[in-house]
């Protein structure tokens, strides 16, 4: 299994999404997120969308073969910083990742701070896992992988709830805390 990952915020509240597909669904899924981009586009990004583009991209993520999505849902309580939640979320994150057998896992590229923050927060989560269930991670610009729109999407939808949320279909979401 492959995972892909995108994080959004919306008023103190942060979400960290996991998709999850086999990697004979990739190719189909990839080719199905490109052919919604318009002429001179390289990426979507459902914030940036208008309603009706959101509304195609999310019906589009939701009919894509084979993938499941799980939303760790963070609501950050005061004290607690950005990054200290994105730790919380990135561990999280990684028990779901080797819990659901993923080998390779594409996160949503980052500055290289935060990228180095990031994998030292996989590694931490990894310690004492056996290193056969070690999935091998990376960040990525979400222009050469369409599947983190897929992520990006389905965190965006959680987020926002109502007609939104109900577009992406059945996710899983758990909600963590500090």
């Amino acid at each position: 299994m492959w995972a892909f990952s995108d994080e959004s915020e919306r008023a103190g509240v942060m979400f960290y999404t996991v998709v999850v597909i086999a990697p004979a669904d990739i190719e189909a899924a990839r080719v199905h997120l490109t052919g919604l981009l318009l002429a001179g586009e390289r990426t979507m990004h459902t914030a940036k969308e208008s309603p009706r583009r959101r509304k195609t991209l999310l019906d589009a993520v939701a009919r894509i073969e084979g993938l499941s999505a799980v939303v760790l849902r963070l609501r950050r309580p005061p004290g607690l910083t950005k990054v200290a939640a994105r730790h919380l979320l990135l561990q999280a994150a990684t028990a779901t990742v080797v819990g659901r057998g993923v080998t390779s896992w594409i996160l949503d590229d980052m500055v290289p701070l935060e990228r180095a923050r990031d994998r030292a927060s996989i590694g931490h989560a990894l310690t004492g896992v056996d290193r056969r269930l070690h999935p091998v991670y990376d960040h990525r610009p979400a222009s050469s992988e369409p599947l983190l729109w897929a992520a990006d999407a389905i965190c965006w939808a959680v987020g926002a709830g109502g007609e939104w949320r109900a577009r992406v279909g059945t996710v899983t979401v758990v909600d963590i805390g500090p």
